[in-house]
C-alpha cells in the first residue's frame, strides 16, 4: 500500500530531464513508471527506487549495481540504460521503454509454438554471451526478467543481482570495481524475489558457492524446459522442496510432457540442467549453437522453393517434407486453376521446371504450359489404367492420347503424350494464369488425333511379395545395436536418446531391459552419476523379476559408496543387505556380503541388534552370520565361523563361541585354524568341562603345530 501512495504522488513530477507521466508497473526493487524526456522528445521507462528503502544497503547496492552493469552492455538483446541519478533522496534509472510482455506472462502454464520459443531461445542466449564475455553474471535469469517486444527483438531485462566473474574482477577492463561493496546475497521478498525465483537458482548458488557464467546457464536452462513444457522443472510450495529438487532430481524430458517437442531438445535441456557445472554447457555462445542447429534442422523439414523472377505473385512456395501439398507464401490467392505436378519419389517437386523461371523469366509460361500437359497425361493415363482393370495401357496407343477438357478448360494448343503411370503421389501447385509466349512451342508436343477406339488390355500385374515380418524382439534387437555403435563411436548422446525411445517402445522385454542397463552403463561413464543410479533404478522397477535386478542394485551400491556423504554411505549398505536378502545363495548375494563385510570392518561403530543373541552387537557380525546361513561349505564361510567364533570369545560368550568352534571342525576337518584345540582350551579353562575338553584334544591332527601340546594335556591327571 506505501508503494501505491508513492507512485500516485510522483505522477507529474520531474525528475532531472524526465517528467513522469504514468505508472507501468510495481515490485519489490522500484516502481517503473513512463516518463517523458524534456530534452530528446522521447519517451523512456523510469525506475525509481521506493524512499521507503533509502535505508536499505543492500537494496540501494543493487540497484545501482543494476545501472552499472547494464549500461556498460550495448547488445540489442538487452535493454538499454540511458541514466541514473537521484532526485530528493530517491534513486531512478531511465532505460529504454519497451512495449510488450515479460515471457512469464507469455506463458502462463502453456507451452510456446516450438519456432517461437527457439527464436526467443535463441536471443537469450546471445544476450547472456554478450553479458558473459564482458565478465558480467546476470544471476536472476527467470521469465520475469526475459521482455517479448512487440515488434522488436527479444530484451533481457534486471541486472540489479549482476556481478563481475571472479577472472573478470581481476582484470577489471570495463567497470570500476574498486568501490564495489560485498553484501550478502540474499533470495528473499526483500530482494524482490520470491520461491518462483529460487526455482530458477542452480545448485552452486543453492549451496552458496562460487559462481559463475554456467550458473546463467543453469538458469537458462530452467527457462528452456518451462518455455517448452509450460510447467517449473523445480516445483514446489516451499523453498526446502525446491532446493531438493534443484540438488537432488532430474525433471521428466520436455518430449513426455508436450509430443511436440524434438528429442534434440531433451538433450539440449539435459545438458543445461546438469547439477555438477563441469557436464554443462561451458558457454552461452555453445548453447545457443546448439538452439540454433536445432532450428535450422527443425526448418530443414520443409524444402524451400526459390520464387519465380518476374512473378510476383509467387512471392515464396514451400513443400513440407513428406507432404505433397504446396502453399504459395505470399498469402495472395493464386491467380490460376491448380496444376498437378508428379512428385519425383522422395516426394518433392521436379526442380528442372520450377527452376528455369528463377535464371530466365521468359521460360516460365513455357515451363508451366509443359507441367500443365504432362500433368492432364498422367490423370488420363490413370483414368484408362483403371478402365482396363488397373492394367497398363498399350504404349502405342496410350501416345496417342489427346488431351480432353474436364470442368476446367484446357490451354489453347498445347498437348502432349501422356508418360507412364505415375507411382510418386501427385503436388499441387497454385500458379499465374499467364499465357506460355507465342512461338516458344519448342517446349510443348505437337498435337495428336483423337482417341482410339479400343485400348488393348494389358495383363493384370503381379501382386507384390509381402514384406518379411520382423518381430518386435527382433526389432528392439536391431535398434540396440544400432545403440551400441552409437556408443562405440562415442557418440553418447544420441545412443542414449535411442536407449530411451527403446525403453519406452519395448517395456518388458529382453530389449528394454538392455536399454536401461546400457543407459546407466553410459551415464556412469560420462559421469552423470546421479543420472545412472536413476537409471538403474527405473530398471529394477521395471524388471524386478530380471536377473540382473542384483547385478543394477550392486552397481547402485558401488556409485552411492564412493560418494561421501554419510547418508550414501547408509544407503551403500542397506542395497547390499537387500541384495543377500533377496537373491540369497547367488553370486550377487555373495559379492554384497563381501563388500558388507569389508565396509564394517573400517566402521567399528556400526552395530545391529544380532538374531541369534538378542543383543546389540557390532555389525559385522550380523553379516558373517549371514554368510554362514547362505553359504555354508564354501571358504568364505570356514573364515566366518572362524572370525566369529574369535569375536563370541572376546564378548566372553564362550558357550556360544564353543558351538562355533565344533561346527567349523566337523565341515572343515582339514582346517589350518587349529580348531579342536581352541576347542579344548575353552571347555578346560573357561567352561570347566574334562571331558569335552579330552574329546576336543583327541582330535587335533598330527598335522597340527599344537599335536605334542594337545597329547600332553591327555596324558595329564
Amino acid at each position: 500500500m506505501h508503494v501505491r501512495i508513492v507512485s500516485r504522488s510522483l505522477i507529474g513530477q520531474t525528475f532531472g530531464h524526465y517528467r513522469i507521466v504514468d505508472q507501468l508497473g510495481a515490485g519489490g526493487m522500484g516502481v517503473v513508471y513512463r516518463a517523458q524526456d524534456l530534452k530528446l522528445g522521447r519517451q523512456v521507462a523510469l525506475k525509481v527506487l521506493p524512499a521507503g528503502s533509502s535505508d536499505n544497503d543492500e537494496a540501494i547496492e543493487r540497484f545501482k549495481r543494476e545501472a552499472r552493469t547494464a549500461s556498460a552492455l550495448n547488445h540489442p538483446n538487452i535493454c538499454t540504460i540511458y541514466g541514473f541519478d537521484e532526485h530528493d533522496g530517491q534513486l531512478y534509472l531511465a532505460m529504454e521503454l519497451l512495449d510488450g510482455e515479460p515471457l512469464d506472462r507469455r506463458l502462463s502454464g502453456r507451452p510456446l509454438e516450438m519456432r517461437q520459443m527457439l527464436d526467443i531461445a535463441m536471443q537469450v542466449a546471445d544476450a547472456l554471451d554478450a553479458a558473459h564475455t564482458e565478465g558480467i553474471l546476470h544471476r536472476d535469469v527467470k521469465p520475469a526478467n526475459i521482455f517479448i517486444t512487440r515488434r522488436g527483438p527479444v530484451k533481457v531485462l534486471d541486472f540489479g543481482l549482476a556481478k563481475l566473474s571472479p577472472e573478470y574482477r581481476r582484470s577489471a577492463r570495463h567497470l570500476d570495481t574498486k568501490n564495489e561493496t560485498r553484501l550478502p546475497e540474499h533470495f528473499t521478498s526483500m530482494a524482490g524475489t520470491t520461491v518462483g525465483t529460487i526455482a530458477y537458482m542452480s545448485p552452486e548458488q543453492a549451496r552458496g558457492e562460487e559462481v559463475d557464467p554456467r550458473t546463467d546457464l543453469f538458469s537458462f536452462g530452467v527457462v528452456l524446459y518451462e518455455m517448452a513444457t509450460g510447467r517449473q522443472s523445480f516445483p514446489g510450495s516451499t523453498t526446502a522442496v525446491v532446493f531438493d529438487g534443484i540438488l537432488n532430481r532430474d525433471p521428466v524430458p520436455p518430449s513426455s510432457m508436450n509430443a511436440s517437442v524434438p528429442i534434440e531438445l531433451d538433450r539440449i535441456v539435459s545438458k543445461a540442467l546438469e547439477k555438477d557445472r563441469t557436464l554443462r554447457y561451458q558457454t552461452a555462445a555453445d548453447l545457443g549453437a546448439d538452439l540454433k542447429r536445432l532450428r535450422r534442422d527443425s526448418s530443414s523439414r520443409q524444402i524451400a522453393v526459390p520464387a519465380f523472377a518476374g512473378s510476383p505473385e509467387v512471392a515464396t512456395v514451400v513443400v513440407p517434407s513428406g507432404s505433397t501439398q504446396v502453399a504459395s507464401g505470399s498469402g495472395m490467392p493464386p491467380a490460376g486453376p491448380p496444376l498437378v505436378v508428379p512428385a519425383s519419389a522422395s516426394g518433392a517437386v521436379p526442380p528442372a521446371t520450377l527452376q528455369s523461371g528463377v535464371s530466365k523469366p521468359w521460360m516460365f509460361g513455357a515451363g508451366v504450359g509443359v507441367v500443365i500437359v504432362a500433368a492432364i497425361a498422367a490423370g488420363l493415363g490413370a483414368y484408362f489404367a483403371s478402365r482396363n482393370g488397373n492394367g497398363a495401357a498399350d504404349p502405342a496407343q496410350q501416345a496417342a492420347v489427346t488431351a480432353a477438357p474436364t470442368t476446367e478448360p484446357p490451354v489453347p494448343g498445347v498437348t502432349a503424350a501422356p508418360p507412364p503411370v505415375p507411382t510418386a503421389p501427385a503436388v499441387a501447385v497454385p500458379v499465374t494464369s499467364k499465357p506460355a509466349p507465342p512461338g516458344n512451342s519448342s517446349t510443348a508436343a505437337k498435337p495428336v488425333g483423337a482417341a482410339p477406339a479400343t485400348v488393348k488390355p494389358a495383363a493384370k500385374p503381379a501382386a507384390p511379395a509381402p514384406a518379411p515380418v520382423v518381430s518386435r524382439e527382433a526389432e528392439a534387437t536391431q535398434r540396440l545395436e544400432v545403440a551400441r555403435a552409437k556408443i562405440a563411436n562415442n557418440l553418447n548422446d544420441q545412443a542414449l536418446t535411442d536407449l530411451r525411445q527403446i525403453i519406452v517402445d519395448y517395456p518388458g522385454s529382453r530389449a528394454g531391459a538392455e536399454a536401461s542397463l546400457l543407459a546407466a552403463e553410459l551415464h556412469e561413464k560420462v559421469g552423470r552419476i546421479d543420472d545412472a543410479m536413476a537409471a538403474l533404478v527405473e530398471f529394477e522397477s521395471r524388471f524386478a523379476g530380471d536377473r540382473r535386478a542384483a547385478d543394477s542394485k550392486l552397481r547402485r551400491s558401488m556409485m552411492l559408496g564412493r560418494m561421501r556423504q554419510p547418508r550414501a554411505q547408509v544407503q551403500s549398505r542397506e542395497l547390499l543387505a537387500e541384495v543377500a536378502r533377496e537373491f540369497p545363495g547367488t553370486p550377487q548375494a555373495n559379492a554384497a556380503l563381501s563388500t558388507k563385510l569389508k565396509i564394517e570392518n573400517d566402521r567399528k561403530d556400526l552395530r545391529e541388534l544380532d538374531p541369534v543373541l538378542k543383543i546389540e552387537v557390532p555389525a559385522v557380525m550380523v553379516t558373517l552370520r549371514t554368510v554362514i546361513e547362505q553359504f555354508p561349505d564354501s571358504p568364505q564361510s570356514m573364515a566366518a565361523r572362524n572370525r566369529l567364533a574369535t569375536m563370541l570369545a572376546g564378548m566372553n560368550r564362550h558357550v556360544d563361541s564353543a558351538e562355533v568352534l565344533e561346527d567349523l571342525g566337523a565341515r572343515f576337518p582339514g582346517n589350518p585354524m587349529d580348531v579342536w584345540f581352541r576347542l579344548g582350551e575353552i571347555y578346560e579353562r573357561r567352561l570347566n568341562d574334562p571331558v569335552k575338553a579330552k574329546e576336543a584334544y583327541v582330535k587335533v591332527p598330527q598335522g597340527s603345530a599344537r599335536y605334542a601340546e594337545a597329547q600332553r594335556r591327555l596324558t595329564r591327571k
